[in-house]
Formats: C-alpha cells, structure tokens, sequence
C-alpha cells in the first residue's frame, strides 16, 4: 500500500515558530528533519491530521489538525533523536464512510509495520474509523469523554454515537471498553448498567480527582485510546461543543494523556472534538497540543513490562484469601513499581487455567486486608464469561 496516496505531506513552512520558542530545540524543528530524513520503516511513532467532521454534532472540528500542530510544533523535542514522522493531513472521502475506510486502511498499514500512531482529528466519530482496522483481531478501547457516547437503538454515527456501532460491530472482538472521566449528572444508571453488565469499566470524575494514579492500570492494555475535549472543564479547554464548567482539569488530561503514552500495548491514540472557532486567544488549541506532547513523552518513557515469576524484575506476593480456594497472586516490577493481579479460576476444567492483568497497588492493599478487589470480581467474570 502506497500511503502517500491517501495524504497531503506537512508543509511546515505555514507554522512559524513563536518568539519564546528556541528553534533547534523545538518539536516542529525535529519532525521536519525527521520528515526529511526519517524513513517511515525507521519511525516509531506515527502522527497524522483528519479533517473530518460531517458526522459531528457541531461542526468545526476539521479545521483542529492544523491548529494543534501550530502550537506543538513549538513545545520541546522531548529528546533529539524521538523517531516521530508527521504524515501530514489524510485526504477526506466524498462521503464520511470514504474517510472511515481510508482512516482504516491507513491504521492497518502502520499497525501492520508496528507503528503507534497519534491522530490528530477531526471528530470523535473517527474511533469508529479506527476500530475498524482490528476486525481480523481482538482490541481494548479506552474513551476520556464526560458522557456515555451510546444511544440504544440508534443507527447512524455521531460524534455521540459512534460507540453504537463499534458495539454493535466488534463485540464478539473487543476485550474491554473503559470510560474514564464522565460525569454522574450525564450519564444515566441504566447506562452504568449496561457497562457493569458488560465487565467493562467506568471511573468518575471525582474518582480520577481523588486518585489519579488508579487510572495507569486501566490505560495498561488498552489498544485504542480516544480523548474527547469534552471532558475537560470548559474554563481550561473553550473550544469545544459541551461546555461545562465541571471536568477534568488541563494538567489532569496531560497526566491522563502521558500515562496512555506508557501503556504497554497501545496502538492508537485519537485527539477529537476541539473546536478552534470557539476557543480563547489559542487556549483550547495550546492545551490540546500539549496534551498530545505529553502522550509522546510517555511513549519515549515506555517500558514494556511482562510479570513472570521467572523473571527477576519482579516481586511476586502470594495472599491467601479466606473467602476464595486459591491465593492471590500479586507481581509488582521492581523497574516501574506497576502492579498486575494472576486471575485463577479454581473451578475451571482447564488445569492451569489463568491470566495476568494490570492493577493497582491499592488492590493489593486490599487483598491484604483479607478484602476481594473490585478488579478481581470484574476478571473473573470476563475469565468465566470467555
């Protein structure tokens, strides 16, 4: 597949670098060597603009890629030799199912050279374009959104129901669906049942306030991660359609953003909904691009970690739990000071039968305390379920 069919390259001559900016130690500085130099089969990370956004619910959105890169063009390099390539903006279809299939054929194309990529959209419908390059295989999708992006029985794609037809298309493949950030007077408790049903995960708002680092372990194995402005504040973040003032603080979605960069196996991560028209002086468009920034300078600290109790990177905590037949299993690196969990299932026909997966350190504390985490009970049903 020949991707420069499917985009118009960066010309980087449009975005001039701002006066407290030290050009050679710039971030545009280095893409624009690196898109010189750096050949794509070299590259580590992949980045790229969609502007696209008839699906959304307020136009506008299309005209972001442009507008971030203008401002993270100007932030610092994160290290002199970061292997980032700028593709430049995906050409748009005639029709928004056109951009869907190209957004995918791309995605395929680069997941298929073991690229992460970083999308800069465009709406936050685009996940579904993304999604639909894992239909040959299973994927995990965290979406930061205020709001539950489903609507029961409704067919076509939005920007606020895109999720229906990633559902409806790719249950039988997708391992978990986790949404970080929404807003208990949006969402309704039907909706949180629906998610509970499902074995997936929900963290509130209030909840990521009061413990951010309980949201790393969630990010861990996510394939897709999909950040909605939305989900930020309107006070930090004017350019955008919802506009409430209640969400996520600006240096909370960096944090958010960098802890996604550090995920262990994520593959893509999409940046949507910003509205430039309706922003402050540049505000919303600076905070985008330094939530993006900070996604690269997660995955340039990434450090990819597999528990095993071989391996000599690891502790390993054995807790026997009155309530349960088998002790739980605890592994925490002695690199990063992450923790997983070994699920089970002692009344599984499969001897052996067992798998690890990422969770906190207050897990832990709790299975200390002879309490069953909340992170096992959901496991354990999925382990059943599947």
């Amino acid at each position: 597949m020949e991707l420069d069919l499917y985009f118009n390259p960066v010309d980087f001559s449009r975005f001039e670098q701002e006066a407290w900016t030290q050009k050679n130690y710039s971030l545009g500085h280095l893409l624009q060597k690196n898109q010189d130099k750096l050949k794509l089969e070299k590259a580590e990370l992949v980045m790229f603009g969609v502007e696209e956004d008839r699906n959304a619910v307020e136009s506008g959105a299309s005209q972001a890629p442009d507008k971030i890169r203008r401002h993270l063009y100007n932030l610092n390099r994160i290290e002199s030799r970061l292997k980032v390539l700028d593709l430049g903006n995906i050409k748009i279809g005639s029709s928004v199912n056109d951009t869907y299939f190209a957004l995918r054929d791309v995605c395929e194309t680069l997941l298929a050279q073991k690229k992460t990529v970083i999308i800069l959209g465009g709406s936050q419908d685009l996940t579904f374009g993304i999604s639909k390059c894992f239909e040959s295989g299973s994927f995990s999708l965290v979406s930061v959104d205020p709001k539950f992006d489903f609507r029961k029985g409704v067919k076509h794609v939005s920007s606020e129901t895109y999720l229906n037809l990633i559902f409806e298309k790719h249950k039988r493949i997708m391992q978990g669906f986790t949404l970080l950030g929404y807003q208990n007077y949006f969402i309704d408790s039907a909706e949180l049942d629906f998610i509970n049903q499902n074995q997936w995960e929900a963290k509130r708002l209030g909840q990521i306030r009061y413990d951010m680092a309980s949201v790393e372990p969630l990010l861990r194995d996510a394939d897709i991660f999909s950040f909605d402005l939305n989900a930020v504040r309107c006070i930090d973040a004017p350019g955008q359609s919802f506009a409430s003032p209640n969400g996520l603080y600006a240096e909370e979605a960096c944090q958010i953003a960098r802890y996604a960069g550090l995920a262990d196996h994520l593959k893509i991560a999409g940046f949507f909904n910003l509205l430039p028209e309706k922003g402050l002086i540049g505000i919303s468009e600076k905070l985008m691009a330094q939530i993006v920034w900070h996604f690269i300078e997660g995955f340039h600290n990434r450090i990819v970690e597999t528990p095993n109790i071989l391996a000599d990177d690891f502790n390993q905590y054995i807790i026997d739990m009155e309530d349960l037949d088998l002790p739980l299993l605890f592994y925490q690196s002695r690199k990063t000071g992450r923790w997983w969990m070994e699920i089970r299932d002692a009344a599984s026909e499969e001897e052996g039968r067992s798998f690890i997966v990422p969770c906190s350190e207050e897990d832990y504390v709790l299975a200390s305390k002879d309490e069953i985490p909340d992170r096992w009970w959901k496991n354990i049903r999925k382990f059943n379920r599947n």
